[in-house]
C-alpha cells in the first residue's frame, strides 16, 4: 500500500521552500510519485474502508477513522523524512493503532550546522500545514466521511505546527479542527503556550488537546538556546509553562529516559537525547492512548502524576512501563476511535 506525503521542498532546490507537492511512495528509498492535489486527496480518503452497507437511511458516516499528520524536525533531508515516516508508522502499529499516517515534509537542510536556515524555512513552510494539508482534507471530505485529523510534530516541526495554527486565520476560513496535537522535543519557546497568548487562543479554537512530551536531558535543545542567542526555555526540555490552559497536557519523559540510558553519562549525544522517543514502546503506547481519546488523560496508565509539579495535567512517562495485559485492557477502554484494535 502506498504512503502519502506533502512536501514543500522546491523541485530545483530541496533546501528551499516551494509550492506544495503531493506525492506517494512505497518504500523509504523508493521513487516518489507526483500526484495532482485532487488525486492525492482521493487516494488518502480511499485508505479508509467503507462500513458495511445497511438498509434504510444512513445514520452514520460510511468512512470513519483517524489520520495523523507527521511533521519532522530540523536537519532532516527528504530521504530522512521518508524514513521517519516509516519509523513512526511502525511504532504506532506495534502499539495497536490502525489509523493512517501522512507526512508533512518541509525543507530542512539535513546538515549539522544548518539550524538558522532551517528556522527561516520553518516559518515559510508553516502556513502550508493547514492550508495545503489539514484544512484541505477537511474541506474535501465527502458527506459520508468523518475522518479525525491529528498532528504529531517533532523538534522544530513543533515550531512549524505552532506557527501554522497561530496564524492560519490569515489564510483559512474558521471552522477547521484538529483532534489531538502532540509534540515531542518541541523546539518552541514554552511561554508562547501560556494562557491568553495568540497560540493558546488558536489551539483552543481549533484543537481538542495538546500533549507535550519533554526530556530535561535534551542536549539538542540546549544547543538551540545557544544558537538563538537567548535563554528562552524550549518546551521540549522544560515542559509547559505553569499557566498553560487546561486543554494542554505535559508528559515528562526525563525519568524514563534516565532509566533507559543509565550508563551513557556525559557521552549522551544530542541526537540520542532529542530523538529517543521514537524507538520506545512506552512512548508509542502513551501516544496511541492519547490519540484514541476514550479515557481521560488523568487515568492513562502509561503515565503517572508528576510529584514535583502540583499543577493539573502534569505527568511523567512511567519509568517502569506497564505489562502487555494492562496495556491491552487500556486499549479496550480507550477504544472510542475506530483506529484502535481492542484486545480479544
Amino acid at each position: 500500500m502506498s504512503e502519502h506525503m506533502i512536501t514543500l521542498r522546491a523541485v530545483d532546490d530541496p533546501d528551499a521552500v516551494g509550492p506544495p507537492r503531493y506525492i506517494s511512495f512505497d518504500t523509504a528509498d523508493g521513487m516518489d510519485r507526483n500526484l495532482a492535489q485532487g488525486e492525492w486527496v482521493h487516494e488518502v480518503l480511499e485508505l479508509f474502508p467503507p462500513a458495511p452497507e445497511v438498509d434504510g437511511p444512513a445514520l452514520a458516516p460510511r468512512r470513519t477513522g483517524d489520520l495523523l499528520f507527521l511533521v519532522h524536525g530540523f536537519n532532516v533531508d527528504h530521504a530522512a523524512a521518508k524514513a521517519f515516516h516509516f519509523q513512526c508508522k511502525g511504532g504506532l502499529a506495534d502499539a495497536g493503532w490502525r489509523g493512517e499516517v501522512v507526512s508533512y515534509d518541509w525543507p530542512s537542510d539535513g546538515l549539522v550546522f544548518a539550524y538558522l536556515p532551517d528556522r527561516s524555512n520553518a516559518r515559510a513552510a508553516a502556513s502550508g500545514l493547514v492550508t495545503s494539508g489539514i484544512a484541505l482534507l477537511e474541506s474535501t471530505q465527502r458527506n459520508d466521511c468523518a475522518i479525525n485529523v491529528h498532528v504529531l510534530a517533532h523538534s522544530m516541526g513543533a515550531f512549524v505546527m505552532q506557527q501554522a495554527i497561530t496564524w492560519a486565520y490569515q489564510d483559512v476560513r474558521p471552522g477547521w479542527k484538529i483532534g489531538q496535537v502532540i509534540t515531542a522535543a518541541a523546539d518552541v519557546d514554552h511561554s508562547v503556550f501560556s494562557a491568553g497568548t495568540p497560540t493558546a487562543n488558536a489551539l483552543a479554537q481549533h484543537a481538542g488537546r495538546l500533549t507535550a512530551y519533554c526530556n530535561a536531558y535534551d542536549k539538542a535543545l540546549m544547543v538551540s538556546n545557544a544558537k538563538r542567542l537567548d535563554l528562552a526555555p524550549r518546551m521540549g526540555r522544560v515542559g509547559l509553562p505553569d499557566d498553560a490552559p487546561a486543554l494542554m497536557c505535559e508528559v515528562d519523559c526525563s525519568a524514563y529516559f534516565a532509566k533507559q540510558f543509565p550508563d551513557l553519562g556525559a557521552q549522551l549525544s544530542p541526537v540520542t537525547t532529542h530523538c529517543f522517543y521514537f524507538s520506545q514502546t512506552e512512548f508509542w503506547r502513551d501516544v496511541v492512548l492519547t490519540l484514541a481519546g476514550g479515557i481521560d488523560r488523568s487515568v492513562i496508565p502509561t503515565r503517572l502524576p508528576d510529584p514535583t509539579k502540583p499543577i493539573a495535567n502534569r505527568y511523567i512517562l512511567n519509568p517502569a512501563g506497564i505489562g502487555d495485559d494492562a496495556y491491552g485492557a487500556a486499549l479496550g477502554a480507550a477504544g472510542a476511535s475506530p483506529s484502535i484494535i481492542p484486545p480479544d
